[in-house]
């Protein structure tokens, strides 16, 4: 099977296939109802299995709040007003159990959401996982509790948070029949160093469970059943990287300098506090984008500003000097939070997200930025917003952290000095740089959003994705004109996104005076040898013979010319 590759690598296991019951399910009329039932009480009998097991592991991780969550799921098996009432649907309407556990779900949810009781209102996201948990069991999918063992999964897609919760197993490589390039599944696969292969049509048909694959993300190709020869491709991959790995070792802990002196600095991309070790084995310089939307999606109601503190002061405390860019919360898109109750939109990526959600949400954003700014005695701790697109949404985004502060001063709590800058990934906010760089400190550049927005093309469609080209002299244009802009107004401009770390790349990078790369954690030491590799003075030519060209392809053939020289 062929398909695209999204990151680099190979990987050898057993297949996981993640099979999820999409779209409306339809009430069948069922002769044989005792025949539901028993497929019904089976499904009940494993998840109740796999959550026993799971809450066990949780709670020897000591992560009893999770172990909390899952043991109401537990209580939900064994209630009458829930998996009974599912039971009475299947023997009265004499219906198939699917429709009767999604008809009896979101019948429960709509009662505890009408009560009066925060704690029940907020126990509706628990439904939805667990009617989950039965609908994939009965279709003979993943249940959330993967086996023991070393995995590639396989899937049609899998959302942010599904990456996060299988990550935290042992996960070898992920394989999808959708996806896109720069999708937030294929942005966090990589900073985990998860070799990854999206557009494989047809995957989850031709793999059973439990058969091995060599997952091959060097030449794009997935291997079921390998041979020797295959064997032998991945275990000279092997050594390859062993000795790749040496190389790069000398490059972990030293200075990021170009041949000719010009400082830069190596920044690393995360999403926990759990990744900070890693990222100071590997040499990173700081974290140059926290993706705070994380710690929401990992829970079942919205992280309190004391749980923020605590999370965003020890990573601060951790990095001692070297700087921690939070993002703030940076929800919608392909990141879906059932509990902000974001309405389904027709085109979610220019909808209302991330900024736009949170001007509309002070309950919500005030409690971050009170978080992010009592963090700011802690080290050096800056905040970046997302999506902006007019300047009056840095005015408003001032104006209330503004408030945030006279609150905080009026209780009697410290609160830092904490930079305020902005992700610049709309096409109005790189236009009008030059207006934007006068009332921010810095800019980060995400070229993830910018190169979808700039070329109209939606990152997750794999008709149009391919248009997404950070080579292309459009995009390399309007990141030049974003950093002259940020420098002429004496501020630091960063890229943020994929093409900060793609090597045939890291000479405009540095020709165009981009002050800082924040890449994935297993990324830093190549970036900063890519980066000792080149002559300042001689990536500013390159930059100016590049921005004369019609097509990323005249670039990427002139860049691997240059390379070879």
């Amino acid at each position: 099977m062929k398909g695209t590759i999204a990151v680099k690598g190979m990987a050898m296991a057993d297949v996981y296939p993640v099979c999820e019951i999409k779209g409306n399910i339809r009430a069948q009329k069922m002769e044989d109802v005792e025949v539901e039932l028993k497929k019904l009480d089976e499904a009940k009998k494993g998840c109740m299995e796999s959550l026993t097991r799971l809450i066990e592991k949780l709670q020897n991780e000591t992560d009893k709040e999770s172990a909390e969550i899952l043991d109401f799921q537990l209580l939900l098996l064994e209630d009458d007003n829930y998996f009974g009432a599912i039971r009475e649907i299947v023997k009265a309407q004499k219906v198939n159990c699917e429709y009767a556990i999604v008809s009896q779900s979101e019948s429960y949810r709509s009662e505890l959401a009408a009560l009066d009781n925060p704690y029940l209102n907020e126990r509706t996201a628990d439904i939805t996982d667990l009617e989950k948990r039965l609908l994939n069991v009965l279709s003979g999918g993943m249940e959330h509790d993967m086996e023991d063992g070393s995995w590639i999964v396989a899937a049609e897609d899998l959302t942010p948070s599904q990456v996060v919760e299988l990550g935290k197993k042992r996960l070898k490589g992920i394989i999808l029949e959708k996806g896109g390039l720069s999708s937030h599944c294929v942005i966090l696969a990589r900073s985990m160093n998860i070799p990854c292969m999206i557009g494989v049509k047809g995957a989850l048909g031709k793999m059973k469970k439990g058969e091995k694959v060599l997952l091959d993300c060097i030449d794009g190709e997935v291997i079921i059943r390998p041979d020797k020869e295959a064997l032998k491709k991945y275990l000279d991959y092997c050594e390859k990287m062993d000795e790749e790995k040496a190389d790069l070792e000398r490059f972990k802990h030293r200075e990021t300098k170009t041949k000719d002196g010009k400082d830069m600095k190596v920044y690393a991309n995360v999403s926990s506090e759990t990744e900070i070790e890693e990222l100071k084995n590997q040499g990173g310089e700081g974290v140059g984008l926290m993706r705070t939307e994380m710690l929401y999606m990992e829970r079942n109601k919205a992280p309190d500003e004391e749980t923020q503190y605590q999370i965003y002061s020890k990573i601060a405390k951790e990095l001692e000097k070297d700087p921690l860019i939070i993002r703030t919360l940076d929800v919608g898109g392909d990141k879906h939070i059932s509990y902000l109750n974001i309405p389904a939109e027709d085109n979610p990526f220019l909808g209302y997200r991330a900024i736009r959600y949170c001007l509309d949400h002070p309950e919500i954003f005030k409690s971050q930025l009170s978080a992010i700014l009592r963090a700011g005695v802690c080290g050096t701790v800056k905040m970046m917003i997302p999506m902006v697109s007019d300047l009056s949404e840095i005015k408003r985004t001032r104006d209330m952290i503004d408030e945030v502060k006279q609150e905080l001063d009026m209780a009697g709590i410290k609160h830092g000095d904490v930079a305020v800058g902005m992700m610049v990934e709309t096409p109005s906010a790189a236009v009008m740089a030059d207006r934007f760089a006068k009332v921010v400190d810095f800019f980060s550049i995400g070229t993830n959003d910018l190169t979808q927005y700039l070329f109209a093309a939606d990152r997750n469609n794999e008709k149009v994705a391919s248009l997404n080209s950070y080579y292309h002299p459009a995009l390399l244009r309007m990141i030049d004109h974003i950093s002259r802009c940020a420098h002429e107004n004496e501020i630091e401009v960063d890229i943020c996104g994929q093409a900060g770390e793609v090597e045939e790349l890291i000479p405009l990078w540095v020709g165009m005076e981009i002050d800082n790369l924040s890449v994935s954690i297993p990324s830093i030491p190549r970036v900063r040898r890519a980066i000792s590799c080149c002559s300042f003075e001689k990536c500013r030519e390159l930059v100016k013979q590049v921005l004369h060209f019609s097509s990323d392809k005249e670039v990427i053939k002139f860049m691997r010319e240059e390379k070879t020289k």
